[in-house]
């Protein structure tokens, strides 16, 4: 499981966040290979456990080890393919309409294309500005 360091008032069983890969700040700092290098770009992670330990950060102030896992990501998915239990690999869905209320599950952070994903559950019908009947997934990404 990795091991990285966020910030005091984030360090908490359950938070998810994207990693964005490192700041200007984390250059140079002992703690970087520990802190940034464990985690990939663009995924989606969640705190699975806090340890004791904390270091003094550039960038937060203070930052507490935390052991992480790749999260699930919520997606939108046409509603034919959507079916609990497939693995299938993510095509995110072609769409321009970027103020569509349904654009960010569409286009998902955390997931990038041609990923093996599992799909978890379904949920709601979305709206969907180009007339395609999209239900609302979670997936995850599938590493083995």
């Amino acid at each position: 499981m990795p091991v990285t360091l966020i910030d005091r008032k984030h360090a908490r069983q359950g938070y998810a966040f994207i990693h964005y890969g490192e700041a200007e700040e984390c250059e140079g700092c002992r703690l970087r290979r520990a802190c940034v290098e464990n985690l990939e770009r663009g995924r989606k992670y969640r705190v699975v456990a806090v340890r004791q330990q904390s270091h003094s950060c550039a960038l937060c102030g203070e930052a507490v080890v935390v052991e992480v896992e790749e999260a699930e990501v919520e997606a939108g998915m046409e509603k034919r393919r959507a079916l609990i239990g497939a693995t299938l690999s993510f095509a995110p869905l072609s769409c321009d309409r970027v103020l569509c209320g349904s654009y960010p599950l569409c286009v998902p952070e955390g997931l990038k294309e041609g990923d093996r994903v599992v799909v978890l559950q379904t949920g709601e019908k979305l709206s969907c500005e180009r007339g395609l009947t999209l239900v609302k997934v979670a997936l995850q990404r599938v590493t083995r």
